[in-house]
């Protein structure tokens, strides 16, 4: 019978030991504590109008905010809202510091090797905006206009590449600057998200501005640990119901001010990944 010495009895102890913890933390049922505890933990962006932010009285509401407590209502338990940033949020779903996560989460085929995406539940677009009035539908239509947008992003790279005859690029290094502009008539025209229509008018007013063409589209997704599929089945099975009966598209004109498009019903594999809205 082979001898061992108590180095090697040590090490495979805790070899042990450590696959035993990693079997329970897989194997762990995070959907069957949540509701054992009345309590979904959320990451959420918070000062991301309208996704997530405190309003006039400081009540946190939002987009992803009312979502997270519709989904939370659903399983019967309590949402707790947890404040996240674009560079943090992972990281707080992976150490556990929340049980998901609905925080402009866009689905990336990157992030996809990460977390696990639920069903998506609403659509994030980099659009054209403009004075009402101008016609732009695509690149042919930019001849002769000032065209702003922040530096390095998305749809300064679109632009670049299809260099619109006579159209003059202006680049800022934001969006709070690139908006600015357009109020202040420095720009025809800018490139952004879809969600600054509405933020555009509560500065300039209503009717003044619009949403020319659709450049891109990504989807977003509540995200999970990758362990955790059962909660983000009960989270896809939510959205799918709340497309159903209307909640969800209702949800998305009173936060974001369009109609909900048509999505994948996965968040899983190319379906999901963003894609171009424009042949121009």
């Amino acid at each position: 019978m082979p001898k061992f010495s108590r180095r090697q009895v040590l090490r495979a102890a805790a070899g042990a030991a450590t696959l035993s913890l990693l079997a329970r933390a897989a194997s762990a049922d995070t959907l069957q504590d949540i509701r054992k505890s009345g309590v979904l933990k959320a990451g959420c962006q918070v000062a991301q109008v309208p996704w997530g932010f405190s309003d006039d009285k400081g009540v946190l509401t939002g987009f992803d905010v009312e979502f997270v407590r519709l989904f939370a209502a659903d399983l019967g338990v309590k949402a707790e809202i947890s404040p996240v940033t674009s560079s943090n949020r992972v990281a707080a779903l992976l150490t556990g510091q929340v049980d998901m996560l609905a925080a402009v989460m866009g689905i990336f085929a990157d992030r996809q090797k990460v977390v696990l995406f639920a069903r998506p539940y609403c659509v994030n677009d980099t659009v054209f905006i403009g004075k009402v009035g101008q016609t732009v539908k695509g690149w042919s239509d930019m001849t002769g206009l000032r065209v702003g947008v922040p530096r390095g992003t998305p749809q300064d790279i679109a632009l670049t590449k299809a260099a619109p005859k006579g159209a003059t690029i202006q680049r800022y290094d934001d969006d709070a600057n690139t908006v600015q502009a357009l109020i202040a008539n420095q720009v025809d025209l800018i490139g952004g998200a879809s969600t600054q229509v509405r933020n555009i008018a509560h500065v300039a007013g209503d009717g003044k501005f619009e949403q020319k063409f659709v450049l891109a589209r990504a989807y977003n997704a509540a995200a999970f640990r990758p362990s955790e599929r059962a909660l983000a089945d009960a989270c896809s099975a939510f959205v799918a119901n709340s497309l159903a009966n209307g909640s969800l598209p209702a949800l998305f004109d009173r936060w974001i001010g369009t109609s909900l498009p048509d999505m994948p019903a996965t968040g899983e594999g190319n379906a999901a990944l963003p894609i171009s809205m424009t042949a121009l």
